[in-house]
């Protein structure tokens, strides 16, 4: 039999006024009797339920109906020059770090990554571009030199950006969402405001910068989340933090290696892949 496993909404304490810490909430799920799991997909959300699933005493097995994993970051070798279809970089290092921690592991005993300086090229119209240099200083120097005067500005953006990002990813992503009472409380509200949840990222870039350069720069991120500037919320000014604080890698031997890693994690918690057409879903019962 499962036990069920009841969980609470994160309950933050302070240790002083300037500081917030979060204490860590993770739900394990017990197992007196060996259960077994299917899941359905073998992309990045697939490789990592089988990872957690298994880690709590499940037996996994990982259905993917095309030949290789790692759904859309997959690759395409030509002529013996290897290809990425999805993924191009890679950012906030911080997150498969702290995947591959929780089995013990680190990211560098899957793959190796490189730091890229220039972090990538920025085209506008025409011919202009821009490299983006790695280092904080180098492009606050950079910003400087576009509109004199904007290094302060830049520098709050920036301090601004790093606050949302440690309060969004120490809280808000790693909230179970098991249920909405979890995002209802007054210090959520009150952090909302803070968080530029009513903001859109196109208003607040402005209202540090004036010369178009600049504002492409600053909010360009965003369109990761599918969405323009002026309909993301300036919460994710947190990405130009992700960008430039945390830098832009790039895993050796293309993406992917990351997907790949994650598999041999999985296998080696004891993880069943059948990749291919003839193991593919097409019925799905529950009794």
């Amino acid at each position: 039999s499962l036990r069920r496993v009841r969980t609470m909404p994160w309950r933050p304490h302070r240790s002083n006024r300037s500081k917030m810490d979060y204490e860590d909430h993770e739900i394990h799920l017990q197992v007196t009797e060996t259960k077994k799991v299917v899941v359905i997909g073998a992309g990045f959300a697939g490789l990592s339920a089988a990872c957690y699933l298994a880690h709590d005493g499940f037996e996994v097995t990982v259905l993917e109906t095309n030949e290789q994993i790692g759904g859309r970051c997959c690759s395409w070798s030509k002529d013996g020059f290897l290809f990425d279809m999805g993924p191009s970089w890679y950012w906030m290092p911080d997150v498969l770090d702290e995947f591959f921690a929780h089995f013990g592991r680190k990211t560098s005993d899957f793959y190796d990554l490189d730091r890229l300086d220039p972090a990538y090229r920025v085209y506008f119209e025409g011919d202009k571009h821009i490299d983006v240099p790695d280092k904080a200083d180098d492009l606050e120097q950079l910003f400087e030199d576009i509109q004199p005067g904007s290094r302060s500005n830049f520098r709050k953006f920036m301090d601004q950006a790093e606050y949302k990002y440690k309060i969004a990813m120490s809280d808000y992503v790693k909230r179970p969402s098991l249920h909405l009472g979890e995002f209802i409380d007054m210090r959520i509200i009150r952090e909302s405001f803070r968080l530029q949840m009513f903001t859109s990222q196109s208003a607040h870039v402005r209202s540090f910068f004036s010369h178009p350069d600049q504002v492409r720069l600053m909010e360009w991120p965003v369109l990761f989340l599918g969405g323009a500037p002026d309909a993301v919320p300036a919460m994710y000014s947190m990405l130009n933090h992700a960008a430039v604080a945390l830098g832009t890698w790039y895993p050796q031997g293309g993406f992917c290696k990351v997907p790949l890693g994650m598999k041999r994690l999985a296998e080696e918690l004891g993880v069943t892949f059948l990749c291919g057409a003839d193991h593919e879903a097409t019925t799905i019962r529950t009794d």
